[in-house]
């Protein structure tokens, strides 16, 4: 069996929870041969007759769509392989500038450049957007996560391998933590900065946002069992991705509403930075953008202005 993975507009932290299977990788190339993979190996292209490959990362440019649809020639079985590469990811929050401004950033406007530095030619043309790879191309699994991780990609990748899918559970990040439901009297919306979270109580019901109700599950609570509010990085939870009246925004502030019993209209009023609060790992996804209650289309149009 011939295995690839595929490098997009990403940072490489999917391929490294690969090996951060350590000895449980072994099983897998036991099964499988690693044929390409761009961050381990010095292969410089894909070879055909691949049986399965993994491609990580959001689609930004020319490039990156060029080497989707090459891999997805190349590959029986073509798998999205974390949040970036299922949603758009990180790379979906370029769509809040322009593509000019960004470039003209990266090479002329941060310390280590100079105002002058020359913008190489070979840099690759900025798509009007960013895509999640399902926007372009058939994918026949998607694993979600910033990264996948480990518990969970020892039972999926073995299962995928011999052409079988896991049942694993399809919960919220919510169906995960242990934490119980506090006094929410006297409810106001905090920062992440203001105070310290009680570790028993609720991080929702404390004030804190906590996307853990709208949020895909399989990280085992990580965040909250770190004290550290869910920010929504394994994409949205099946009934958001599901159902086109549910979206990540709305669905929260109904949530906080039904918890607090104070109006929609008086949470949002306190609501701040939507478009990085609410939306930092789906802003690229075409299946988030068309829904009609979705708040993505405005706030990129809204920012690139």
């Amino acid at each position: 069996m011939k295995i690839a993975i595929e490098e997009l507009a990403g940072c490489s932290g999917c391929t490294i929870a690969i090996l951060d299977l350590h000895e449980a990788l072994l099983e897998i190339v036991e099964k499988g041969e690693i044929v390409y993979a761009p961050v381990i190996m010095d292969v410089k292209e894909p070879p055909d007759g691949i049986d399965i490959a993994f491609v990580t990362g959001a689609v930004r440019n020319r490039e990156n769509e060029e080497r989707l649809k090459q891999i997805r020639k190349k590959a029986n079985t073509l798998v999205a392989f974390g949040t970036c590469a299922c949603y758009g990811g990180i790379s979906g929050i370029s769509m809040l500038d322009s593509p000019e401004h960004l470039i003209q950033h990266v090479f002329r406007g941060v310390t280590t450049t100079r105002p002058d530095a020359v913008i190489p030619d070979e840099v690759p043309q900025f798509l009007y957007r960013a895509f999640a790879v399902g926007d372009l191309a058939r994918m026949d699994h998607y694993i979600t996560g910033c990264p996948p991780k480990e518990m969970y990609l020892k039972k999926i990748l073995p299962a995928l391998l011999a052409g079988e899918v896991p049942a694993l559970s399809k919960k919220s990040v919510c169906s995960e933590c242990d934490r119980i439901m506090g006094s929410v009297a006297g409810w106001k919306l905090k920062r992440r900065h203001e105070g310290v979270p009680d570790r028993e109580h609720c991080l929702l019901g404390q004030g804190y946002l906590c996307l853990g109700a709208v949020t895909f599950g399989r990280c085992g609570a990580s965040c909250p069992h770190s004290n550290v509010p869910c920010h929504g990085c394994n994409g949205p939870s099946l009934d958001i991705l599901r159902e086109p009246c549910r979206d990540i925004y709305n669905m929260m502030i109904r949530r906080i509403a039904d918890l607090t019993g104070h109006t929609e209209t008086e949470i949002e009023k306190e609501m701040y930075d939507v478009a990085h609060t609410f939306y930092p790992f789906t802003i690229g996804s075409l299946i988030m953008e068309d829904k009609g209650i979705s708040k993505i289309r405005d706030l990129v149009r809204e920012r690139s202005r």
